[in-house]
C-alpha cells in the first residue's frame, strides 16, 4: 500500500502583502511582545524619521497609567517619559536581505532617531543568515541599543501560528488554525456517527457482506435507465456487495469471480468473465443490466469450477473503499423498489466512488471460508480463455504492475457429486453414490 501523503500548510506570502498592510501586521504582532504605553504607527505618515512604528515600553514596576510629559502641538514625534523604555520597529517587506542591504537600512536611520534607544525590532518577509544578524547586533552594540530583535520569515509563521494571534492569522491570510481544529472535529464526530449506522447495518460479521445501493444524489434520472447497462448510460447509482466498515471507509467488493487456488504451490487464476460482486435479481432491480453480458458463461463458469479440487475452489475478491468524508448520508430504510440500504456519495469522473486504494483477496470456497496468503506474482492459467474478460484482466495486472501467467496448469478435472449418474443410468439425486461409481474425469489444459 502506498505511503499517504501528509497535509501541511504552504509558506505564508509575505511578499504578497502590500507595503503598508505588511507594517501593520508586524505591529498588530507586535502588541503582545512588550507591555507598551503607546504603540504608534509613525510609517504610515510618510516623514517617519527611520520609524515604521515607534514603542513605548512600560519597563517593568512601573505603573502603566503614569503620565507622559507630551507635548500633543510638537511637530516631531513625542519624546518618551524618564521610564519608557523606546523601541525602534522598522519593516522590509523584501525577498532577501544581505549582510550588505542590512548595513544599508541601518545607515539611512537619521542619528537623532538611532539615539536613545533602548530597544531595536527589525522585521522582514525573508530569512536571516547569521551574518546579516550579526550586522544588526554590531549597530545596535555601537549605538548602545540594549536590546535587538530580528523577526524574519520564521519567526512571523511562528507568531502567526500560536493561539492568540489566530485571528491576525485568518485577517491577512485566511487561514484560522482554531477553524481547522473545529472542522477536524466536526469531521471525526460525522465519520463516528457514520460508523456507527453501518455497524448497526452490518454487525460483526463482515466476511460475506450485504447489498448496498451507492448512489449520487445529483443523477435526478434514478431510477430509470434509457438504455443497455448502467455503465452505458452512465447512471450514476450502482448496487454493490459491502463488507462494513473498514480502517479508510466503507469497504466495497468491486470484482468477484470464481477462483482456483493451491496452497502448495499457491499458483491461482480467476474466471474473469462472470462477477459475482454485482447483486442477484431478487435484491437488485438492474441486475439484468450489470450482467447481460455474462449470462451465457455464467454456467459454464459454474461446472468447471465444481470440477476443481474441493481444496483448490476458491473465490477471488477485489476489494475498495468509499471515503468516509465522501459519504454523504446512509438511508437504511430503502424503498419499494429496492429493500437495501443507500449509501449517498459523490460520483467522481469516471463514475467510480472508489479510492484507488485497491486489497486483494482468496476466499476458501468451504464452509469455514477461509482466507489465504497469496501473491499476485503467481499467476497461472486453469480456466479456459472462453470463460475471461481479457479487457479487464489487462487493465487489472497492468494496474498491479505484475505479469499475466502464460503458463497452463493441468489440473485433474472431476464432475461434481450432483451431476454423476447412476448405475443405472438415471442421475444421482443427492451425489450420494460411491466414488466406486461413474465418474467423468478430465485434464484442465
Amino acid at each position: 500500500m502506498p505511503a499517504g501523503t501528509t497535509r501541511t500548510l504552504n509558506p505564508l506570502p509575505f511578499e504578497h502583502l502590500e507595503t503598508k498592510r505588511f507594517e501593520d501586521l508586524a505591529r498588530q504582532l507586535a502588541y503582545g511582545f512588550r507591555t507598551w504605553r503607546q504603540l504608534e504607527a509613525t510609517g504610515r505618515t510618510g516623514s517617519d524619521q527611520g520609524f515604521d512604528a515607534r514603542g513605548l515600553e512600560i519597563p517593568p514596576g512601573v505603573m502603566p497609567d503614569a503620565d507622559l510629559d507630551i507635548d500633543d502641538g510638537a511637530e516631531t514625534p513625542p519624546a518618551a517619559s524618564l521610564t519608557d523604555r523606546v523601541w525602534l520597529i522598522q519593516c522590509k517587506r523584501e525577498k532577501s536581505i544581505g549582510p550588505s542591504q542590512m548595513r544599508a537600512h541601518l545607515a539611512a536611520i537619521p542619528a537623532a532617531s538611532a539615539s536613545g534607544l533602548h530597544g531595536f525590532l527589525f522585521v522582514a518577509a525573508c530569512d536571516f543568515s547569521l551574518k546579516t544578524r550579526e550586522v544588526l547586533r554590531e549597530w545596535c552594540r555601537q549605538h548602545g541599543v540594549s536590546e535587538c530583535i530580528v523577526w524574519g520569515r520564521g519567526e512571523l509563521e511562528d507568531l502567526l501560528f500560536q493561539p492568540q494571534n489566530d485571528g491576525l492569522l485568518f485577517a491577512y491570510f485566511g487561514i484560522s488554525i482554531r477553524l481547522q481544529r473545529q472542522r477536524v472535529s466536526t469531521e471525526l464526530r460525522r465519520t463516528v456517527a457514520l460508523k456507527r449506522k453501518l455497524k448497526r447495518l452490518f454487525g460483526d460479521e463482515s466476511r460475506y457482506g450485504r447489498t448496498v445501493l451507492l448512489r449520487d444524489p445529483s443523477d435526478d434520472r434514478y431510477p430509470y435507465v434509457d438504455g443497455d447497462s448502467l455503465k452505458e448510460t452512465k447512471s450514476l447509482w450502482l448496487p454493490r456487495n459491502a463488507l462494513g466498515i473498514g480502517v479508510f471507509g466503507l469497504r466495497i467488493v468491486t470484482r468477484e469471480f470464481w477462483a482456483y487456488y493451491d496452497y502448495d504451490t499457491q499458483r491461482w487464476d480467476f474466471a474473469s468473465g462472470v462477477d459475482l460482486s454485482i447483486p442477484s435479481a431478487h435484491e437488485n432491480p438492474w441486475y439484468e443490466l450489470q450482467r447481460a453480458s455474462e449470462a451465457s458463461t455464467s454456467g459454464q463458469v459454474v461446472d468447471f469450477w465444481n470440477s476443481l479440487p474441493k481444496d483448490n475452489q476458491f473465490f477471488f475478491q477485489a476489494i475498495a473503499d468509499v471515503p468516509y468524508e465522501d459519504i454523504i448520508e446512509i438511508d437504511d430504510v430503502g424503498d419499494d423498489l429496492l429493500k437495501a440500504p443507500a449509501v449517498f456519495v459523490k460520483f467522481s469522473k469516471d463514475a467510480s466512488p472508489y479510492v484507488e486504494r485497491t486489497e486483494v483477496r482468496m476466499r476458501s470456497g468451504d464452509s469455514f471460508a477461509r482466507e489465504a496468503e497469496f501473491s499476485l506474482d503467481n499467476h497461472a492459467l486453469v480456466f479456459p480463455d472462453e470463460l475471461r474478460n481479457p479487457i479487464w484482466e489487462e487493465r487489472f495486472f497492468q494496474a498491479f504492475g505484475v505479469p499475466r501467467g502464460n503458463e497452463r496448469l493441468a489440473v485433474t478435472l472431476t464432475e461434481p457429486e450432483w451431476k454423476r449418474v447412476r448405475p443405472d443410468g438415471e442421475p444421482s439425486a443427492h451425489g450420494t453414490h460411491s466414488d466406486s461409481g461413474a465418474r467423468a474425469k478430465q485434464t484442465a489444459g
